[in-house]
């Protein structure tokens, strides 16, 4: 993911969370944008493993869809 669409996401979700109808909801969207942010930061920094090791993270926490 590149920078404007972790920017793009963790605006959203911060937009969620502040419009979320129950705590569970905003508590979720302020946890996704948290690692938004620190995805940001360590692309910004340089910091490849930790930027790998967020984006790993995320993923797991995602719903899976099936088809």
């Amino acid at each position: 993911m590149d920078l404007n669409e972790l920017y793009f996401r963790h605006q959203l979700s911060v937009v969620r969370a502040t419009s979320a109808p129950t705590f569970e909801a905003r508590h979720a969207h302020r946890g996704l944008a948290a690692g938004y942010a620190r995805r940001i930061a360590a692309l910004q920094s340089g910091d490849a493993i930790v930027a790998l090791a967020s984006a790993t993270l995320l993923r797991r926490d995602r719903p899976r869809l099936r088809h």
